[in-house]
């Protein structure tokens, strides 16, 4: 049965292949980008079918079996599928599921939409509804993987527009403030950007604290919101 739904799954992506799709995406994947070129308004739909029928077809063991066929493909809309997957299965997360989750940042996440979209949703979820503690999260910031080291800082993101902990950010903003990849500095400034809203001053210090060693990417966007005629004091000296 594993076999068959994943046919289908294929077989319905590459009859609604459209190279129109793949032109118009293709510019926001520096990383890379292999699209079968699926517009996602035509996908949404099919996922709540495939996945009903997952569940009543398949165990969890036979689906994450099928998730991970999905994502090692490493075409960008079989691992979208596979990820929104994951999000249906909220109910199920334990602490085996965020390795699983783990082992997809380490060997099939390859670009920016499908590592924050699983930080977002998915890795948020497991943090909230305290399945997983901060501090199990905080160890992804010393992976050699970047694109884990970059859903360690993008996780706590969405948190800011609730209760996040500005201690918690910055804590993990510290260990990653070095970081070397792109990807990552990304992350780091965004999530230092989005603290600043919540806690300018405390942010600000950190930032004056490491504006000499940072990576001016991060910076760049740590600063964005911040008075220009401000930020001037964050360039380095």
């Amino acid at each position: 049965m594993i076999q068959k739904i994943e046919k289908d799954i294929r077989r319905f992506l590459k009859e609604n292949a459209d190279e129109s799709v793949i032109k118009k995406y293709s510019r926001y994947f520096k990383e890379g980008y292999d699209p079968y070129g699926v517009a996602f308004e035509k996908i949404t739909p099919k996922i709540d079918e495939w996945f009903n029928t997952c569940q009543k077809e398949l165990s969890q063991k036979e689906l994450l079996i099928l998730c991970d066929h999905l994502m090692s493909s490493g075409k960008y809309e079989e691992g979208g599928i596979a990820i929104q997957f994951m999000v249906r299965l909220r109910q199920q997360y334990d602490e085996k599921l965020f390795s699983t989750m783990g082992k997809w940042f380490e060997k099939y996440i390859t670009n920016w939409a499908h590592s924050d979209v699983a930080s977002h949703v998915i890795l948020y979820s497991f943090l909230i509804d305290k399945v997983i503690e901060f501090k199990d999260l905080r160890v992804w910031a010393n992976s050699p993987h970047r694109w884990k080291r970059r859903a360690a800082a993008v996780t706590l993101i969405k948190d800011f527009s609730k209760s996040g902990s500005v201690p918690q950010a910055l804590q993990v903003a510290r260990k990653l403030i070095l970081d070397q990849e792109k990807v990552v500095q990304q992350g780091v400034g965004w999530l230092l950007r989005e603290t600043w809203k919540k806690s300018p001053q405390k942010v600000e210090d950190f930032l004056y604290e490491w504006k000499d060693q940072a990576p001016r990417l991060i910076i760049q966007y740590a600063t964005e919101k911040i008075d220009k005629e401000k930020r001037k004091k964050f360039r380095r000296g």
